[in-house]
Formats: structure tokens, C-alpha cells, sequence
């Protein structure tokens, strides 16, 4: 022990002298910048992610995604593939996720922070990437490719579903820790669980995604496989009832045409400090936390030839899924947490009392300590890393285009604001994906099940009020 105190000297001098920038407030700069700015901020910071050995997976994400804003498939493609084809062993019964792939109560050391330790995919995030890597090989028309990794995102919710029914009970790594520990991480768990149960308890679980199962029902329809084409659709019906309707086409001919519209970035995840009792004294423990109430979705309109042709739906709910994963964490978090609250305040009574056989060395030693515990206290934070740059709730409407029309206007009944997307007809079904990142959108439109023609792209304001 008192050789570790001696060293913890030189790391607090370090940390004093290095100082830190929190990743909190780089990333509430990034989420800003993406919104209301160039954008140039967020890849930057994207990017030295995707450098880094920690942050790599959410970098790559977060950098793929932000090239796709942008109308760069190709290069949000070669970001995102390869890190996607590394998280999957494919065999000869199809794809399966690699295990330690998605995040779960992982123990770390006790010294610094969460985020010391490699950010691991959240089921729902990695479905999303699947989702938009679908999106990719599309806008490059690889109709194969864009199936292949719809394929995954459903055999991720197989292989996750199984998983999850086959549980009969869940590590508690609590168990090696003390009463007075294990106490303290149940105060924070149950402070923590009970501001994010309103929004995560809306879903079953963080790794359903009805969107996903819809869109591999739609390749099926599209190759005649009208089994495969209703198991999809039904277990996309399961996760959300109303998605059902919208699995077959609209009668009465015409084009067909299935809108997506995202709405808003997702909330982001915010440091707070709970003060809890250990021996004697408080101390401020971090945590990560979802602070915004249930953000209900818009009413999203699709007009044609004038009439209204389409109802949108909301079909995936983004926000509940980010509270249920930080929810079903939240137990591992606060007892990894404590521990590490606890080693730096036995390290500052066991400084207190050492004997170095010299008064100097008996105060270097303390006030050593003291120093670490209390930058290490200032400049450490909670686990606030997410993937921010994924949408609050994505809607799903879907509708015949009339013989003659080649136009469609989606509207947001609740801010009245629209845009025109022209949608040229031919084979295939089109889809028409927008993304509102509240500062603006953009639209995509691409064809699934025949060689339509090229997709196209645009920047349109956005249908959300500022």
C-alpha cells in the first residue's frame, strides 16, 4: 500500500499540470454544431474517436453517420462496413454477433473513470448502424449488400431474444464488495432507475427494433418469399402493432412508396453527482443520466396530388430504447462507481496514518493523496458516451402514388411547417428516408426490388419548430 501511495504523487502533479477537457462538454459543442453549424467541430471530434483505442467503434459510428448528413454514402460506407463486418461471425445457419460485442456490467479497475474503459455498442445503437449501412448500399446500389445487413440487424434481435429468456439470473458483482458498498450502489441504482423508468419503460427491451424487421420484410415481399416475408412483417407487428398494417402494399396500383422520417437527435446523456455516506463522510459520486421527460412524436402527414395520402406511424422509439439500456447498466455503473469512491478514500485514511520515518515524507505522502483524490474528483466525470447523432423517434408511413403524380408533401401537423419530394416512378418500391436534425433535413430516395433510378439526395429546412 504505501508503495501505491508514493506513486499516486506523481500521477496528481500530472493531472494537475495536464488539466482535461470532459467529454461531456466537447460532445454538447459537437451536438450543437451538427444542429445549428458546419458541422466541421463534430467530424473533428468524430474523427480522433475513430483514431483513438477506447472510443474507436463510437467514433466510427458517429463519423459514418455524420458523412451520411452529408450526403457521402460512399465514404459513410467505407467507415462503417468494415467496423460492422468485424462484429459478426457469419455461418452456415447465417450471421452471429461475436460475443463481448454489445455492452453489458463490465468490471473496470478502481482508479479513474468509465471511460477509461472501451465503449462497447448498445444493442439499439448497433441496430441503427446496421439499419444505415443498409441505407449506404443502397444510395450505391448494392440492393445484396443492403439485404445483408438487414439480415444481421434481425439475426442480432434473434440471437439477443434468445439470450435474454434463457437468463435466469444477472451477475452481481456487488457480491464481492461490502455491505456499506453494496448499500451505496443500491441508494444510487435506485435514484437513478426511477428518474429514467417514465421513457424506458415504454419498450420491452433495448434491443427490439420493429423498423429493421419491416425492412427485411419488404426485400422478401419484393423477391415473391411471402413466408419469410410474414415472419418478418409479424415480428415486426410484435414489437409495434401498428407497424402492421403498413406490411403489404396499398391497393389501387400506382407507385409505391414507404416515407421514414427521423425525427430530432436523441437526447444526450449528462453527468450528475450524487453524494452518498462512506464512513463517516459524504462523497459526490458521478453517473450518467437521461434528464429530458418523454419526448411525444410529431404528427407526421403524407399529402398527395393534393389529399392526404398517408398517416405516418411511429415505429421505433429511440429515446425509451437509450433509457432502457442505461437502465438495465445502471446496477453495474453505480457499483463499479463506489468501488472506485471507496479505494480513494481508504487511500486517504491509510495516508493519513502512514509512517515514512520521516515528517516530510509522512506529508508528501498525504497531502500526495489528497491531491489525487481531489483533481481526480474535478476532472472525472460519468460515463456520458453515446451515439448522439441517431434520432429521438423514427416514423413510418407508406402509400400508392397516384397514376400521374410524381410528387409527395410530408407535413408536421404540429409545427405546419412541409417540404415537396419528388419521387419519379418505375419498378421497385421507392423509399423516401428523411432525417430531421431540427436545424434542417435531409432526403434520400432509393428503390428496393428493381433497378430504379439513381438515388438522390438533398438538404431541405427543417419540418421542426427551432
Amino acid at each position: 500500500m504505501r508503495e501505491f501511495l508514493k506513486k499516486l504523487l506523481p500521477v496528481a502533479v500530472g493531472m494537475v499540470i495536464c488539466g482535461c477537457r470532459t467529454s461531456y462538454k466537447e460532445a454538447v459543442a459537437a451536438r450543437q454544431d451538427v444542429m445549428f453549424g458546419s458541422g466541421a467541430i463534430a467530424m473533428e471530434r468524430a474523427t480522433r474517436m475513430a483514431n483513438s483505442t477506447v472510443n474507436r467503434k463510437l467514433g466510427k459510428f458517429e463519423l459514418a453517420r455524420l458523412k451520411m448528413l452529408r450526403g457521402d454514402f460512399a465514404g459513410s460506407s467505407a467507415v462503417l462496413g468494415p467496423q460492422l463486418d468485424e462484429l459478426f461471425d457469419e455461418t452456415n445457419l447465417g450471421p452471429v454477433l461475436k460475443k463481448g460485442q454489445i455492452a453489458g456490467n463490465i468490471l473496470a479497475g478502481t482508479l479513474g473513470d468509465d471511460r477509461a474503459i472501451p465503449y462497447e455498442l448498445p444493442a439499439f445503437e448497433l441496430l441503427l448502424g446496421l439499419q444505415y449501412q443498409a441505407v449506404n448500399s443502397l444510395a450505391l446500389g448494392q440492393q445484396d449488400n443492403a439485404r445483408v445487413y438487414l439480415r444481421r440487424a434481425t439475426a442480432v434481435q434473434e440471437q439477443l431474444k434468445e439470450e435474454f429468456a434463457s437468463r435466469d439470473t444477472v451477475d452481481e458483482p456487488e457480491k464481492e464488495a461490502d455491505v456499506a458498498n453494496t448499500q451505496n450502489a443500491a441508494t444510487a441504482a435506485s435514484q437513478i432507475t426511477a428518474r429514467l423508468a417514465p421513457v424506458a419503460d415504454m419498450v420491452r427491451a433495448s434491443h427490439e427494433n420493429a423498423l429493421a424487421w419491416y425492412l427485411m420484410g419488404l426485400f422478401f415481399s419484393r423477391e415473391n418469399d411471402v413466408s419469410n416475408a410474414d415472419i418478418a412483417y409479424r415480428e415486426a407487428g410484435r414489437i409495434c402493432p401498428a407497424i402492421l398494417p403498413l406490411a403489404a402494399a396499398p391497393a389501387g396500383g400506382g407507385q409505391d412508396v414507404i416515407v421514414i422520417y427521423e425525427e430530432n437527435l436523441i437526447d444526450m446523456r449528462e453527468p450528475i453527482k450524487i453524494p452518498l455516506p462512506f464512513g463517516g463522510t459524504m462523497w459526490s459520486v458521478d453517473f450518467p443520466i437521461y434528464n429530458a421527460p418523454p419526448c411525444p412524436p410529431s404528427p407526421i402527414t403524407v399529402e398527395a396530388g393534393g389529399t392526404l395520402a398517408a398517416q405516418c406511424v411511429p415505429v421505433v422509439n429511440v429515446q425509451a430504447l437509450a433509457y432502457r439500456d442505461l437502465k438495465d447498466r445502471v446496477p453495474g455503473i453505480a457499483m463499479r462507481n463506489v468501488t472506485r469512491a471507496a479505494v480513494k478514500i481508504a487511500a486517504q485514511q491509510v495516508a493519513n496514518h502512514v509512517d515514512t520515518g520521516s515528517s516530510a515524507g509522512n506529508l508528501a505522502i498525504i497531502l500526495g493523496v489528497l491531491a489525487y483524490n481531489a483533481t481526480s474528483t474535478v476532472i472525472s466525470e460519468a460515463d456520458t458516451r453515446a451515439w448522439q447523432t441517431v434520432p429521438e423517434h423514427i416514423h413510418l408511413g407508406r402509400l400508392a402514388l397516384p397514376a400521374g403524380g410524381g410528387a409527395l408533401t410530408v407535413r408536421n401537423a404540429r409545427t405546419g411547417r412541409s417540404c415537396e419530394i419528388a419521387v419519379p416512378r418505375g419498378g421497385g418500391t421507392r423509399i423516401v428516408w428523411i432525417t430531421d436534425a431540427r436545424g434542417f433535413a435531409t432526403v434520400t430516395v432509393l428503390t428496393v426490388g428493381a433497378k430504379g433510378p439513381r438515388p438522390t439526395w438533398s438538404r431541405i429546412p427543417s419540418l421542426l419548430g427551432s
